[in-house]
């Protein structure tokens, strides 16, 4: 009769506790007179980590110890209970919370846009007919690029989300043409003083003294 020695079974590795830091959703109601009232509320409160202290939040096996919000990325989501259209958020932290943000900042008439899975985002203002600046990531660095050129606008380093739309939406308006009404890009060198070549021309043109007849 032949017998089989039968396998030790391995002794099951020990439990490990790991600690993940998750991009989400949450939602934050918030009562006061305006918007912008709201959005510094949120700022000032969610500025440092909050802590959830024992009993801790708990979903199945999860546990919840401490929330980091980022206000510069929240979302209007409702106003006294009424949906605002479009409101559903990015589908995490990503590129495309960093040009909402500096959209918001650059003011009236700039639109952000995600690109696929929030990896890039889009500003655009069609009022004033700027093309497309596109922000993401190449070989490893955060940049800005004009749709009509092919080298970036502008290079960015740092993880504060904040701190990096501030950073965009400097870089945007140093791209522009200063003149409010006008859209074109200063990249290609033709203008000077802050004006494109075509606004720069029509600058030099009204300044120039008017021809005197003898």
């Amino acid at each position: 009769m032949t017998t089989h020695a039968q396998p030790t079974p391995a002794d099951p590795a020990p439990d490990t506790e790991y600690v993940l830091l998750v991009p989400g959703l949450i939602t934050v109601h918030i009562t006061a007179p305006t918007e912008a009232a709201a959005r510094e509320e949120l700022a000032l409160e969610g500025a440092d980590t909050i802590e959830l202290h024992d009993p801790h939040l708990g979903v199945g096996r999860l546990t919840v110890t401490g929330l980091d919000l980022v206000p510069a990325a929240a979302k209007l989501d409702q106003v006294d209970g009424t949906l605002v259209d479009d409101s559903l958020p990015d589908a995490d932290f990503h590129i495309s919370d960093i040009a909402r943000a500096a959209a918001r900042a650059l003011g009236d008439n700039w639109t952000a846009s995600a690109g696929t899975r929030a990896v890039t985002g889009y500003l655009e203002n069609k009022t004033r007919s700027t093309g497309i600046y596109t922000l993401s990531v190449v070989e490893g660095t955060l940049q800005l690029q004009h749709e009509r050129w092919d080298d970036p606008c502008a290079e960015f380093d740092g993880d504060d989300l904040p701190t990096l739309a501030e950073a965009v939406a400097t870089a945007i308006l140093d791209d522009l043409c200063r003149n409010e009404d006008c859209g074109e890009s200063t990249a290609d060198g033709e203008g000077y003083d802050g004006q494109c070549g075509n606004c720069a021309d029509r600058t030099a043109r009204a300044e120039s003294p008017e021809p005197q007849d003898d």
